[in-house]
């Protein structure tokens, strides 16, 4: 990321006007991300409902005490969102995390990241789940701190692999990645 375009990127909470036409943009970022040449009609179908289901998961997160939705603006537009559980058991979870293609590569994500994770407070470990075949997804959470736990999380007909951020101490070493989250 250059400097010039961190100057550039507003994150804020999100408010219902940021998501009249979200399952729109959520498509250019979600069908892209998703795609696999070996996927089932049935797959195809469950990456249909995710993007379906985009604009109801934003507005319900900003009626839920434990869930933040963040939105970030690339020069005032629209460039993504993150959604940010801390009910979520066994840890608090980066539930949806999607930067439009247009403006990836210019810090937006980054950004998105650093605020759900301020939010979440660093004295407790966190979780997500990613498809498996995502690379510079997982790449991305990676360089988050971010550890694989080759375990699978959910029920979705693509496997999502948890990857567990440990919570940030002088003595932890992040390298004791679990489901039990705060062990």
């Amino acid at each position: 990321m250059k400097k010039s375009d961190a100057l550039r990127i507003i994150v804020r909470r999100g408010q219902p006007e940021d998501f009249k036409h979200i399952n729109d943009l959520a498509a250019t970022a979600i069908y892209p991300a998703f795609a696999h040449p070996e996927l089932t009609d049935e797959q195809q179908a469950e990456n249909r409902r995710i993007v379906g289901m985009t604009h109801n998961a934003c507005v319900q997160s900003l009626q839920d005490a434990d869930r933040a939705v963040f939105v970030a603006h690339y020069e005032g537009a629209l460039a993504g969102f993150v959604i940010a559980d801390k009910a979520t058991q066994p840890c608090p979870e980066i539930d949806w995390f999607i930067v439009f293609p247009t403006f990836q590569g210019h810090g937006v994500a980054q950004e998105l990241m650093a605020t759900a994770l301020a939010w979440i407070g660093p004295d407790t470990d966190v979780m997500l789940g990613v498809i498996h075949y995502n690379t510079r997804a997982i790449a991305f959470y990676q360089k988050h701190g971010f550890e694989d736990t080759d375990q699978i999380i959910g029920k979705h007909k693509i496997p999502r692999t948890l990857m567990i951020r440990k919570k940030i101490t002088d003595d932890v070493s992040r390298s004791t990645a679990t489901l039990n989250c705060n062990q």
